[in-house]
């Protein structure tokens, strides 16, 4: 009898003990998961989103319906005033190369962060303007925070036809012609938008990533756990979000941009697991663009890892010095082939695939 209470004690305490590795196991998936779902830029903590003045640049600021009924703020920022040091960068770069056709794009569309729409993209928005650019930049997370949870881009995109439409009720003339330039998560929504709107007529995706559970799992520890976290994880996101998350994935949205559109896929990030040299040179693999080109600042240990497909596409990577130098390089591509493709007669390709999505409908 002595030794069947025992033996019931024991197996009641190893139940225990794995009830509380569960419950441990949860917490940790609970802890991985806040800065997915609420991915919150702790650089602009306590900072609001709409600054009220920024050196050498103008802010006219509106609001515009969203895909969910809601207000979203925007704002278009133009070069006005004494010049910052990232415009007196770019500028000093352009006096020595200077642009000729970037007048023919009327707008840019800029965006990085869920959270801080508007001031997190306004670094990049600083460097195009130096270039005499006009830059569109929103809030993706709504006016006072409506949305409370990030979905990378998957439902946030539906904004983008809306911010559009808005654009050109604004602008003084005609259909306004607009690009978008995109980094990290901004880069993700932004190739999920160009894939559904053909006005979008160019596109620079910086740091993106290829699909978010690829990039979650490369966050996670090698262990023969990492599988049943991933699951577990994908099931609390469906329950918050209403929607299978994991299931964002740009490089599958980069294959349905018209191949007319120039895209131009761009890896700055170094030993940043999110986003990686392997997920930009697989995008650029998936674009049906005949004007796609992939610039990458490559080092040895980003290298390692790639597939045998990635290696191939290794010699077609303009190799970059440094970010500075990108931002520039980036305003001569924007003069270069996408001015040249707004400037050219656009054929309709009746190839062209229709997404199967029903997202963006």
């Amino acid at each position: 009898m002595k030794k069947r209470r025992f033996s019931h004690l024991c197996i009641l305490f190893l139940l225990l003990l794995s009830g509380a590795g569960v419950i441990r196991l949860w917490f940790y998936i609970e802890e991985q998961l806040q800065p997915i779902l609420v991915p919150v830029n702790q650089a602009y903590s306590g900072y609001s989103n709409l600054p009220k003045k920024v050196l050498g640049l103008q802010l006219d600021s509106f609001v515009f319906k969203g895909w969910d009924g809601g207000d979203v703020q925007a704002v278009i920022v133009s070069k006005e005033g004494e010049e910052s040091s990232r415009q007196l960068t770019v500028m000093s770069d352009l006096s020595d190369h200077p642009v000729e056709k970037l007048e023919v794009i009327d707008y840019v569309l800029v965006c990085v962060d869920w959270d801080h729409g508007i001031r997190s993209a306004l670094p990049l928005a600083e460097s195009l303007t130096a270039a005499g650019l006009k830059c569109v930049l929103w809030d993706p997370r709504g006016v006072n925070d409506r949305r409370p949870y990030c979905t990378h881009g998957l439902k946030e995109s539906r904004d983008v036809p809306l911010l559009i439409d808005a654009i050109e009720k604004r602008h003084p003339k005609g259909k306004p012609v607009v690009v978008a330039v995109g980094q990290g998560y901004g880069a993700g929504l932004l190739l999920h938008a160009a894939a559904h709107d053909t006005r979008i007529q160019g596109l620079a995706a910086i740091d993106a990533y290829a699909s978010l559970r690829q990039s979650v799992k490369r966050t996670l520890p090698d262990s023969f756990l990492s599988p049943v976290m991933l699951e577990m994880m994908n099931l609390r996101m469906e329950r918050t979000l209403g929607m299978e998350c994991f299931e964002v994935a740009p490089v599958e949205q980069a294959s349905f941009i018209h191949r007319d559109v120039p895209v131009l896929v761009v890896h700055l990030a170094q030993d940043n697991p999110v986003c990686t040299l392997g997920d930009a040179l697989t995008i650029y693999h998936r674009l049906r663009s005949d004007k796609r080109e992939v610039w990458a600042m490559m080092t040895e240990p980003t290298l390692p890892g790639l597939t045998s497909r990635q290696k191939e596409i290794l010699p077609a990577v303009k190799q970059l010095p440094d970010e500075e130098t990108a931002m520039t390089s980036l305003v001569h591509w924007l003069d270069g082939p996408v001015a040249d493709s707004i400037l050219s007669p656009h054929i309709d390709d009746p190839s062209r695939p229709v997404p199967t999505s029903d997202l963006h409908l």
